[in-house]
């Protein structure tokens, strides 16, 4: 069900067929019988049962992660083979729909009402973003949300999360989301200018 072995210096914890209730209690069962080779660990969550999985519940995963005095270190690169793991999707993506990509996701469309995008590093929508996004999942606060019409339900960067208020104007000028310390921020990009330093 999840595999756990070393690479570059990591711990990789690779998800196969399951469920989360499953993953979290073998994990927990592991963390716990063998704290000295968990604790200060850099761990990467791979493997096709992610994508089973809510962002909820992977947040999930990671806090225990945590809790267990590990450092999660998934990024856009795969330390196997050196490729970019973004994922470019050329197309509207529709209500219901869940994308998940290891590194950064790049949209030429809209994303709908309930859809869910999931990432590694930063979201991209060259379009009309209406869905729930979680940019940085794996704990990257350097992650970005980028949108050419931003009006999401939910926005998570890391570890923050951010909703939309009910009654909020939606904004007809591309805008991009980033953490300024611990808040989400969201403001009009502009290309003749730096956002941050």
């Amino acid at each position: 069900m999840i595999k756990i072995k070393g690479l570059n210096g990591n711990l990789v914890l690779v998800f196969g067929k399951g469920r989360y209730e499953e993953y979290y209690s073998l994990l927990a069962e592991r963390f716990e019988k063998n704290k000295q080779l968990f604790n200060g660990s850099k761990v990467i969550f791979k493997g096709a049962g992610l994508d089973n999985l809510s962002h909820e519940q992977i947040a999930s995963l990671q806090l225990l992660c945590l809790q267990n005095g590990m450092i999660l270190n998934n990024n856009e690169i795969n330390p196997e083979k050196g490729l970019s793991k973004d994922l470019v999707i050329h197309r509207n993506v529709r209500s219901g729909q869940k994308l998940r990509s290891e590194g950064s996701v790049i949209i030429w469309g809209h994303v709908h009402e309930s859809a869910e995008i999931l990432a590694a590093r930063d979201i991209i929508v060259l379009g009309k973003l209406d869905g729930i996004v979680h940019a940085g999942c794996y704990g990257d606060r350097d992650s970005i949300v980028f949108a050419l019409n931003l009006s999401p339900g939910q926005i998570r960067i890391a570890d923050k999360i951010s909703r939309s208020p009910e009654d909020s104007v939606k904004s007809t000028y591309p805008e991009i989301a980033y953490l300024d310390e611990d808040s989400i921020c969201i403001k009009e990009y502009k290309t003749n200018g730096k956002l941050r330093g």
